[in-house]
């Protein structure tokens, strides 16, 4: 049975590390902060999202600012406020981001630029590709087709951005070789079609000479430029159009160098997956270059067409791959569903087994506890007999308690009653003997004095006597020559003054003070009647309610009610 359950104990256990091993797989989270929302960023987040099927720990998570860089900076906080492990981000300007990026550098997050830079150094790495290479190769790459000589028109990205400062500076510094050919005009746009169109109709009415080329700083720009340049009839079909980006898409750059729409475009590749495994290498700790620039090279009419069919094959492949990827989805969970089961199925069998130990061991024991509780009753057997006896003993013996108590009550009632009369009959014969003096006597000094003196004395003598008395009320041995003693005069000129102040004797007074303490405890319903007797100095209940009853007429009990 031990063997058993041990070999089930194996076997669970081997499936929950199997399974913790499963859930526990490395896990991080990059957050990617864009700038805007275009083909060419769709294109990049596409690539990303693919290169995670290939790194199942990744979880990416996107904002996009519509280039507003002060959108992108809450977007950022936001991402690191959210537990992010490394931040990728593409700068909507180079100097407006810098709190924000600042913020999370110090807080150890990682941080990964792509595209455009910003103008300070915390961050970890950068990945993009050379954009004054590229606006210096379009440059040269004009130059030769115009033989060294003509009139151009820029229109420049978004201003404040990286990539428009770069790509104009390497644009005109390749045309500084060439004298005869200059950029007559300048104009920036933000990226959009609709700012090309902006930007040129701002150019047409400040600048009204010849135009050989335009060069955007992207595809969309050089194409609204294009357009209103058609519109106003400027064209011939002589003037060149340059852009920057080239995507291989509908309505990309390739696309429109295929049909004769662009000139020339420059590649600005994405390789998401190589930017991912760039943010997991630096994750994972391994040494990466501060800076890694990506090549470039010029779409024409001459390599556009081989370049859009490499990209359709591209496009299939990855579709493949994503269907390859759904699949192996499916089949991980069937996977895991099949683990589950085969566990579950597993930790029953444990508990079965386990349990079935148990009713085994539990079945024993019931056998062996009953053949001690056999045992057990005979011995009560014995007991209950025996009990039965100390218990018939105990009850004569209670019985005789309760008779020997009523005795004992009675005979201290019958105590305290003899004592008192005793008292009483010591007081009687004080006062015969104090009415057989000679009436001649010469009084002591209280009786001489003046009927105001001797009242105010007097009146003194009786509170002292009266304090002493509640004093100690709850004493019950109390005597009058304990009084007499404390208040320094003997018991028979202790019984002459306070007769002849209250017309009773002392034993009187000390009964009815005692009295009337009891009848004042009377009105605490918590104290019952005998307690209420030995706090006033009575040692009998009984008596308590008899001297009671004669002083005020009624028992304790229908006061007390």
């Amino acid at each position: 049975m031990r063997k058993i359950v041990s070999i089930l104990s194996f076997v669970l256990l081997t499936l929950l590390f199997m399974s913790s091993c499963d859930n526990n797989a490395p896990k991080y989270v990059i957050g990617v902060s864009q700038c805007s929302e275009d083909s060419w960023r769709a294109k990049l987040q596409e690539e990303l999202v693919m290169a995670t099927y290939f790194n199942e720990g990744v979880e990416l998570r996107f904002t996009s600012a519509h280039d507003d860089s002060q959108l992108q900076e809450k977007q950022i906080d936001s991402l690191v406020n959210s537990g992010i492990d490394l931040l990728i981000v593409s700068p909507n300007q180079v100097d407006n981001l810098t709190n924000a990026i600042g913020k999370a550098f110090a807080k150890k997050i990682p941080i990964l630029l792509y595209d455009r830079k910003t103008n300070n150094d915390n961050y970890t790495a950068f990945m993009g590709a050379d954009n004054y290479v590229i606006g210096e190769m379009l440059g040269q790459y004009l130059a030769g087709k115009l033989g060294g000589k003509g009139c151009v028109v820029e229109i420049g990205g978004l201003k404040g951005s990286s990539p428009a400062q770069e790509r104009h500076e390497g644009f005109a510094n390749a045309l500084k070789k060439y004298p005869e050919m200059q950029i007559v005009a300048y104009q920036s746009g933000d990226w959009t079609e609709a700012s090309g169109e902006t930007a040129m109709r701002r150019i047409l009415k400040e600048y009204s000479g010849r135009i050989d080329a335009v060069y955007g700083g992207n595809d969309r720009m050089a194409i609204g430029a294009r357009r209103v340049i058609k519109e106003n009839g400027i064209d011939n079909g002589s003037i060149l159009y340059l852009g920057v980006d080239a995507l291989p898409t509908e309505n990309g750059g390739i696309r429109q160098v295929a049909d004769s729409l662009l000139t020339a475009s420059a590649i600005y590749p994405t390789h998401g997956d190589e930017l991912l495994q760039l943010a997991i290498d630096i994750l994972n700790g391994k040494p990466v270059q501060k800076e890694t620039m990506l090549k470039s090279s010029v779409v024409t009419s001459q390599n556009a067409k081989v370049l859009l069919l490499q990209h359709e094959e591209v496009v299939r492949q990855a579709e493949y791959l994503r269907k390859m990827h759904k699949q192996a989805g499916t089949m991980h969970e069937y996977i895991r569903n099949q683990q589950t089961v085969i566990g579950v199925i597993l930790v029953l069998i444990f508990i079965t087994a386990i349990l079935l130990g148990i009713s085994i061991r539990a079945y024993q024991s019931k056998r062996r506890l009953n053949d001690i509780l056999r045992d057990k009753n005979k011995e009560l057997e014995v007991s209950q007999e025996t009990i039965s006896e100390a218990n018939s003993q105990l009850s004569a013996i209670n019985e005789q308690l309760s008779q020997t108590n009523e005795q004992l009550m009675h005979e201290k009632e019958v105590a305290e009653r003899q004592r008192n009369e005793l008292e009483e009959q010591r007081d009687k014969i004080i006062e015969i003997s104090l009415s057989q003096k000679d009436e001649a006597e010469v009084p002591d000094d209280d009786v001489i004095d003046g009927n105001e003196k001797h009242f105010r004395r007097e009146n003194e003598f009786f509170n002292k006597f009266i304090a002493s008395i509640n004093e100690h009320l709850s004493d019950s041995d109390l005597s009058v020559e304990d009084i007499g003693e404390e208040m320094c005069l003997s018991r028979v000129q202790l019984y002459r003054k306070v007769k002849a102040l209250t017309g009773k004797s002392p034993v009187e007074i000390i009964r009815e003070e005692r009295l009337r303490r009891g009848h004042q405890l009377l009105a605490d319903s918590s104290l019952t009647i005998s307690e209420i007797a030995y706090r006033v100095g009575f040692s009998s209940p009984s008596y308590f309610a008899k001297c009671y009853k004669d002083m005020f007429g009624k028992s304790p009990t229908s006061n007390q009610k």
